[in-house]
């Protein structure tokens, strides 16, 4: 493990205390205040931005990265930009080891004289990690022992069923004899979900239509390396559910008061459109309001998991029923973590004077969010976002790549995954697409930007 600060490197440092809280030389009303980011990759710039603007220090945690997949690897800030992004302390750690990242936080905060403030993940695989290392610190955290439901989709359905909600139906499996078994006793058929059962951003995520694309899907992930590093015994199968997917997302806030509840806001909602190859077309954000059945199920699924402070995001599927509206929302799976796809950039700018970083720092260290409405359970935008996937629909060399976006009235930002020279394969998931585009502003002016993206989105592929 390594130590590093802004204008120093260290070797570990030698633990010099039995109890950590006793302040090396100073008072404790000196200590200066600092919060946690582990694996700092969901919007780390905004959450380091917001942290600096509370008055607090900010230390970085890196997971090891050597096992993730390089598409993944991709989106790791370096230690230097983390630094050069107002990060005071970096420690990079060789592996996810609970007592390690906690010994080196309280040696940290030992030496520099800081009270530790909250633990936040910036990650799918730093969930378990955060809430574990905030534990040992005596710090806020979501409830320890349905950790495993917060990443473990199987696990995750069991404690929503349990919770009285609907679920797809699922099993484990570990062979196509298996799964043949778990069809036949669970009364499916094609098409069925294949997945890793610690899997993110859909990948390893197979919606199979035949035994022949069922074996293949059994054959990529198990015995094979998941996308959080480890080793996959098994998969997990789940019943297909049609419908609308749509994304919620929430904030919960605890109180000091060990008996009160938590306090989930709806802080965004987004709803998908996809391709008839069921890739991600657009994503774009709703009124809460016309959904009143989606955020019950979404808020009483987080509490189902144990999410009682922090960011977390409920992905479902919803038929639409007579008059337009949503019913029967079934859970695809649930992150304690801010949700990716800029979604929480675009809801700041759509939602008046709400700062969901600033918010997220204050809830993981149990104070009082300027910024959370007291008399709603819902946060209204004022603009409209859309999101748009630009896919990769050919194997091959990338010879060429066309999009105007300079003169777009609603132009939020771009990004361009992929440069010319890359061998890239089809779109799959969310994190191989070409690239994306986001919106906001009027509802007729999007649309019209909309079409210009599209038109304009060139990505010529040849043979290799």
């Amino acid at each position: 493990l390594a130590v590093q600060c802004k204008g120093w490197l260290s070797p570990v440092p030698t633990y010099r205390s039995s109890t950590w809280l006793r302040e090396s030389s100073s008072s404790v009303s000196s200590m200066e205040s600092a919060v946690v980011l582990i694996d700092p990759i969901t919007d780390w710039k905004q959450v380091i931005d917001a942290a600096a603007s509370l008055g607090h220090v900010v230390i970085a945690v890196q997971l090891p990265a050597e096992a993730l997949p390089e598409k993944f690897q991709s989106f790791l800030p370096t230690t230097l930009a983390l630094e050069e992004a107002g990060v005071d302390h970096v420690l990079s750690v060789e592996q996810r080891d609970v007592f390690s990242i906690t010994q080196q936080l309280q040696i940290l905060a030992i030496d520099f004289n800081l009270k530790l403030m909250g633990v936040i993940p910036l990650s799918e695989i730093a969930v378990e990690v955060s809430d574990c290392v905030a534990s040992c610190l005596g710090l806020p955290h979501n409830i320890l022992d349905r950790v495993t439901a917060r990443r473990d989709k199987g696990m995750m359905k069991s404690a929503v069923e349990s919770a009285g909600l609907r679920i797809a139906k699922y099993a484990r499996v570990a062979s196509m004899q298996d799964v043949n078994d778990a069809m036949s006793r669970l009364s499916l058929c094609y098409p069925i979900v294949l997945k890793t059962p610690a899997g993110m951003s859909t990948t390893d995520v197979f919606i199979c239509s035949s035994n022949q694309e069922a074996i293949s899907a059994i054959t990529s992930i198990i015995g094979n390396t998941g996308p959080d590093g480890r080793r996959v015994e098994k998969a997990l199968l789940e019943e297909y559910i049609g419908g609308v997917e749509f994304a919620i997302n929430l904030m919960a806030f605890s109180s000091r008061e060990n008996n009160t509840p938590p306090r989930i806001l709806v802080t965004d909602v987004w709803k998908y459109q996809k391709t008839k190859q069921a890739r991600y077309g657009k994503a774009e954000i709703c009124n809460p309001a016309d959904y009143p059945a989606l955020l019950t199920y979404a808020t009483n699924v987080a509490e189902a998991v144990g999410i009682q402070v922090g960011a977390a995001h409920v992905e479902l599927k919803a038929e639409e029923v007579q008059g337009g509206s949503f019913a029967n929302p079934v859970m695809i799976e649930v992150g304690a973590r801010l949700s990716g796809g800029r979604k929480s950039i675009m809801t700041q700018s759509a939602v008046q004077n709400w700062n969901p970083f600033e918010a997220l720092i204050q809830s993981h260290s149990i104070q009082t969010c300027q910024t959370n409405p007291q008399n709603t359970n819902f946060l209204t935008p004022n603009k409209f976002v859309r999101h748009i996937f630009l896919p990769i629909l050919k194997r091959g060399l990338v010879e060429k790549i066309d999009l105007e976006v300079s003169s777009l009235a609603t132009l939020h930002s771009s990004a361009m995954i992929v440069k010319v020279g890359d061998i890239v394969d089809v779109t799959t998931d969310i994190v191989s697409c070409a690239g994306f585009v986001w919106l906001v502003g009027d509802r007729d002016q999007v649309d019209e930007d909309t079409g210009a993206v599209m038109s304009s989105f060139v990505l010529s592929v040849i043979d290799v």
